[in-house]
């Protein structure tokens, strides 16, 4: 059954009218054991300049059911890092290897899907983002979508290996994993220097956030706000997303042994509030990675292998 696995592309019209490319359905299609590489070699340059959107069926491997995951390919390159409004953590930043992330956060219908229960709670609904998640919890989910599409695994279990919770991250194999820190960034500014994912302005936030002024206090389903200019939803507002790294400390900019990196904001944040800046690093307790919130969830990324 997992060697008939499709994956298709699918048409994607970029702001830019430099960059208004339709990928013609099938430009892309290929058995799921081949990797990614092959697709890339089959795009020209000018086309691997600009992101685009896959469409990936899964099949269960006892139950043989299949689901969707939209992943959005991005291109190597490079963005500005950090608040613009603050100069001292303000710096170019390059991304040296294309990755695929997910479109959207992993919602609970997947999440049960794969890994057979949903930590949701009171906040329950098929197309929501899974929550009460560890960060232990998404790379578990990560490993076992990769075994479901005979994919390399990223995370292998090290317990010498203190600094990462007794977790060594493979970047080179062609699993699924949490996105890098700056892999996040770099899609939710989608090529611009805005502070918010999709727009600049605060007024227009609500049309691309699930904010306090908008949610009655509740998670949504993902995908019903609009997206940012490459395709992502959600990436402000309605829950925090786990990634891999180590968190900073906010006195010396470096990074701590306590805590994981967590981004976004949540649906109870105020619109006028800072804290949901592209550029912002939660820090708290939450950030300790056996910790699970009602407020945080995570999206997944691949690495483009050549």
């Amino acid at each position: 059954m997992l060697e008939n696995l499709r994956r298709k592309s699918t048409s994607k019209t970029y702001n830019d009218p430099i960059h208004q490319v339709h990928f013609e359905q099938g430009l892309a299609r290929y058995e799921s054991f081949i990797e990614l590489g092959v697709c890339d070699q089959r795009l020209s340059k000018a086309l691997q300049d600009c992101s685009f959107q896959k469409t990936v069926d899964i099949v269960h491997k006892e139950t043989f059911s299949y689901f969707k995951l939209n992943m959005i390919y991005c291109p190597s390159g490079s963005f500005m890092a950090g608040n613009k409004n603050h100069t001292y953590s303000y710096e170019r930043k390059t991304i040296q290897n294309p990755f695929l992330l997910s479109d959207a956060e992993i919602s609970q219908e997947l999440y049960q899907k794969v890994r057979g229960n949903n930590p949701s709670e009171q906040f329950q609904h098929p197309q929501n983002p899974v929550v009460n998640v560890s960060w232990f919890d998404a790379i578990a989910f990560c490993n076992e979508l990769s075994d479901l599409q005979g994919l390399e695994r990223c995370y292998v279990e090290n317990k010498h290996n203190f600094a990462d919770y007794g977790w060594d991250c493979d970047f080179k194999k062609n699993g699924y994993r949490l996105p890098t820190e700056l892999e996040w960034e770099y899609a939710a500014k989608a090529g611009t220097e805005n502070r918010y994912a999709g727009t600049d302005d605060v007024s227009q936030l609500g049309d691309y956030a699930w904010l306090r002024e908008n949610s009655n206090d509740q998670i949504h389903p993902i995908r019903t706000k609009k997206p940012n200019g490459w395709g992502f939803y959600d990436m402000t507002g309605n829950v925090y997303e786990w990634c891999w790294d180590r968190k900073y400390d906010d006195d010396t900019f470096k990074r701590q042994q306590t805590g994981r990196v967590i981004r976004s904001s949540y649906f109870t944040m105020r619109q006028n509030s800072t804290s949901q800046d592209l550029s912002n690093t939660l820090v708290d307790v939450g950030n300790i990675p056996m910790i699970s919130r009602t407020n945080l969830g995570f999206r997944i990324a691949r690495t483009v292998t050549k």
